[in-house]
């Protein structure tokens, strides 16, 4: 074999080898397009918030595989617009809210400041206008201290700070923080708790969850009646009752009482704001416990709190 033929053959096999390869290249670049292309396709698919069926989820392809990373992104952005949707609702129904216990009091300042400001007003009168504007005033200020209350547990801005507590002497506190009020009354208030139940939560919140309940017990209860605070040890909870016989809770509106700012009709003539029972079971639940209530409609009212009977890992 000359050298010629030699030349001709390696000249051959070279171009040989670049056809091959320029076809390979070919190949391969049409399946990167297309492979693109169905890429595009999908995402266009969830930009236009059309269904994903047509994903092809179940081959053990390359295509497959981004498409079902491509529908599970899809799932997490629609639910995170749901939730940002839902949060946004909350946010207009807590400025409602507000805006509707605000409006009252504002509107009432306005009236009597206005009439007070009369100069032939008798000075009886004006004294009286005072009085009232006083009683406005400290119901914004009980509004405003109950939202940041509230404000500050839903952003955690509260630490909740157990430590191991005497029951009995929480219980006896808060009695004693309402009692002034229930004898005005005419009310009675009984605490029946043994002295050795010690357990570890935060004193402060949960005497603040308890004095709640028994607010409003005091509230709702006519004169001469009686309201009880109890406590009762349990295999895994510790079971505190406030029970009274007062006004009681129609049964339509059991599940409605922790929620922000709900009050009754028939309730709208007594002070308060709709948001002590809401703040009670936040508190305790930031504890893991949780709260049960029954009430008969003219009868009166059981609120039960349950707290863990739980010990300083020290």
């Amino acid at each position: 074999m000359d050298k010629w033929t030699i030349v001709a053959a390696a000249a051959a096999a070279v171009i040989s080898a670049m056809c091959t390869g320029l076809l390979l290249w070919i190949n391969m670049r049409k399946k990167y397009i297309a492979f693109v292309e169905d890429i595009c396709k999908s995402i266009d698919t969830i930009l236009r918030g059309d269904s994903v069926e047509s994903f092809i989820l179940e081959d053990e392809t390359l295509i497959s595989r981004v498409q079902m990373r491509l529908k599970r992104l899809a799932d997490i952005t629609e639910a995170a617009a749901m939730e940002n949707e839902e949060q946004k609702k909350e946010v207009q129904s807590i400025v409602s809210d507000i805006s509707h216990q605000l409006k009252t009091p504002i509107a009432n300042i306005t009236m009597y400041c206005d009439t007070a400001r009369q100069k032939e007003l008798p000075e009886a009168t004006r004294e009286q206008c005072l009085e009232v504007m006083g009683r406005q005033v400290g119901k914004l200020e009980f509004l405003i201290q109950s939202l940041v209350k509230m404000s500050r547990l839903e952003t955690n801005m509260i630490t909740i700070t157990p430590g191991n507590n005497c029951l009995r002497n929480t219980l006896y506190e808060v009695a004693e923080s309402v009692r002034v009020k229930a004898e005005q009354k005419g009310l009675e208030i009984e605490v029946e708790c043994p002295k050795e139940i010690y357990l570890y939560y935060d004193a402060k919140w949960t005497a603040e969850a308890i004095f709640n309940i028994v607010d409003n017990s005091v509230k709702y209860t006519e004169a001469g009646g009686k309201i009880r605070i109890s406590a009762e040890p349990l295999e895994i909870y510790t079971k505190i009752v406030v029970e009274d016989n007062g006004s009681g809770i129609a049964p339509e509106h059991i599940n409605d009482v922790c929620k922000r700012f709900f009050r009754e009709e028939k309730a709208s003539s007594t002070e308060g704001v709709g948001i002590g029972l809401y703040l009670t079971r936040e508190i305790i639940m930031k504890q893991n416990g949780y709260l049960k209530i029954q009430s008969h409609e003219g009868a009166g009212t059981k609120v039960a709190l349950y707290i863990l009977n739980m010990v300083n890992a020290d």
